[in-house]
């Protein structure tokens, strides 16, 4: 189980919890309410010890929650999530960027040839007539499996898109690695999920978390908009 957390800051200190479930996935929702202050300190002490106890590790909560609000819990890894769903990303970054898939060139980074890398590959040398690399150890072995499964020799013109599985990756990428949040994605939610998952990285997290319990499939996920920073 994971947790949910909201913060408002008004009015009395006050935690509050309850489970629900999401899709069908079991969560704790907890209320947290009032300023930072001596009580509520003592309140979530209480919290934490709560959840450790009920084997709690995960938590989703709003872009900027304060740390302490977070009850020592480990942010759900959108990661997974980004990288299934890396077929629809890819047809919205064509779309955002006026890209054609005749003539598209994409540049693909890494900091280490890994089968993420690979599976990346895979679908990019499906889509684009040009495929730069640099994946660090193992591009050679990545270049020669394009080149005789494929017939994708590496090179080409300048690319118009940069996907990267790099944690410190630039936001004007397509970022699918660790710390890939920084750069907001909105979906196209399925009817029965529309109302019930926020926006920004709270709601992406909870799709993360559905994704890895298997109770939403990547195809069910359609892609608005990616934010690329200029």
């Amino acid at each position: 189980m994971l947790a949910w957390i909201n913060w408002e800051p008004g009015g009395l200190p006050r935690v509050r919890r309850r489970v629900e479930l999401l899709n069908g996935m079991p969560l704790c929702r907890v209320e947290i309410g009032g300023r930072i202050t001596p009580l509520l300190r003592l309140f979530l002490r209480r919290e934490r010890r709560i959840l450790r106890e009920a084997g709690v590790r995960q938590g989703v909560w709003a872009d900027g929650l304060p740390e302490l609000l977070q009850l020592e819990l480990t942010a759900v890894d959108v990661t997974p999530l980004r990288r299934a769903i890396l077929p629809a990303l890819l047809e919205q970054a064509f779309r955002q960027k006026r890209m054609t898939e005749r003539t598209a060139s994409v540049r693909l980074t890494a900091e280490g040839t890994s089968l993420p890398v690979y599976w990346a590959a895979q679908l990019l040398a499906r889509r684009v007539r040009y495929l730069r690399l640099d994946t660090g150890c193992g591009q050679k072995a990545l270049e020669d499996w394009l080149l005789s499964r494929y017939g994708l020799a590496c090179g080409g013109a300048e690319p118009e898109l940069e996907v990267t599985l790099r944690r410190e990756g630039d936001a004007s990428a397509l970022l699918l690695g660790e710390n890939c949040l920084r750069q907001r994605v909105d979906y196209i939610l399925p009817p029965h999920l529309e109302g019930t998952i926020p926006g920004g990285g709270e709601g992406e997290r909870l799709l993360a978390a559905l994704y890895r319990q298997e109770r939403l499939r990547p195809g069910e996920l359609a892609v608005r908009r990616i934010h690329f920073s200029a």
